[in-house]
């Protein structure tokens, strides 16, 4: 038995702001990534590789050849069309979904996302990446981005296309934190106690958008258990695991509200019991061992609530 909510459109909206925020979350990291490297002074041992492990299906080895190749990850995360996960491909499965969803979304949307097609598949984006353009490219991408989530927030109508297109942009948020947070954390083997610097956190917290906050936030806590407290615990930070968790389970009463059927109170329960167990989680007393399972098992949770939750809702008859 299939819920009577199950439609084309609601898959859409779902995958549309999922491939937007995997995209937008890419980005901020390359971006970060880019800048930081011109930066001599600082001792960088990952080079790309974290935002090559979570972004690309490239092998170990193969990242470690080019972990400090800029002028290879640039064009191989912006407009590589082999590299499925390429900004250009991410916007072309972004524009089909948006293509399909045309009734649910607004103009403005449309035009943004349109706007955004035409300008990845332009023919010399790939040579102007091999010159000092690159900057103003990057730079010019995560500004539009920017100005889609603006566009999103204030022009769509927060109907049941809102309901699966947040739920999607927050599954795909909170896995993006996760795997930045493990590439940070795995290094150094989830020392909580361990005495890495400012700068060892500088590129993780400026990925998620939360540097400023956590220089703001004064605590006498050491960087390697302050870190987690924000990115998983914080619940006013908006790339924190919690928050996003947080949301998804808002968003899942407004489509669960007048749904009585078993397999969507199974659902969730068992998103119920995924966030329970971050939000019960005494991080203040957080040991090394806890922290890596944590990480993992949310991780694992949430991708199977993805699988389960996207077979309820768009598997077609």
């Amino acid at each position: 038995m299939k819920v009577n909510m199950l439609s084309r459109v609601a898959d859409g909206m779902f995958w549309l702001n999922r491939y937007m925020e995997r995209t937008d979350g890419m980005l901020l990291t390359l971006n970060t990534f880019y800048i930081l490297s011109f930066d001599k002074e600082t001792n960088d041992s990952q080079g790309y590789k974290p935002l090559l492990e979570h972004y690309t299906d490239l092998t170990m080895e193969q990242i470690n050849q080019v972990q400090y190749d800029t002028n290879f990850v640039l064009k191989y995360i912006i407009c590589d069309s082999p590299n499925h996960n390429s900004v250009k491909n991410l916007v072309i499965k972004a524009r089909e979904n948006a293509r399909g969803s045309q009734d649910k979304i607004t103009k403005e949307l449309w035009e943004h996302i349109n706007s955004l097609y035409h300008f990845m598949n332009s023919p010399d984006l790939p040579k102007k990446l091999e010159t000092s353009d690159a900057s103003t490219i990057i730079s010019k991408l995560n500004k539009d981005f920017l100005l889609y989530n603006g566009i999103l927030q204030v022009t769509m109508p927060r109907g049941l296309g809102w309901c699966f297109s947040s739920i999607g942009k927050h599954i795909e948020r909170c896995l993006q934190t996760i795997s930045l947070t493990q590439a940070y954390y795995a290094p150094i083997q989830y020392n909580l106690d361990g005495n890495e610097d400012l700068l060892y956190w500088r590129r993780l917290l400026l990925s998620l958008s939360g540097y400023e906050l956590y220089l703001k936030s004064y605590s006498n806590i050491p960087h390697n258990r302050k870190v987690v407290q924000q990115v998983i615990f914080n619940r006013d930070f908006a790339h924190s695991v919690i928050y996003t968790l947080e949301l998804i389970d808002t968003y899942l009463n407004n489509l669960f509200k007048d749904n009585n059927l078993s397999e969507a109170r199974t659902l969730h329960n068992q998103f119920g019991r995924l966030k329970s167990s971050v939000e019960f989680t005494d991080y203040h007393h957080l040991t090394n061992k806890e922290l890596e399972d944590v990480l993992n098992n949310t991780r694992t949770q949430l991708i199977q609530f993805s699988t389960d939750f996207s077979k309820l809702f768009f598997s077609y008859t």
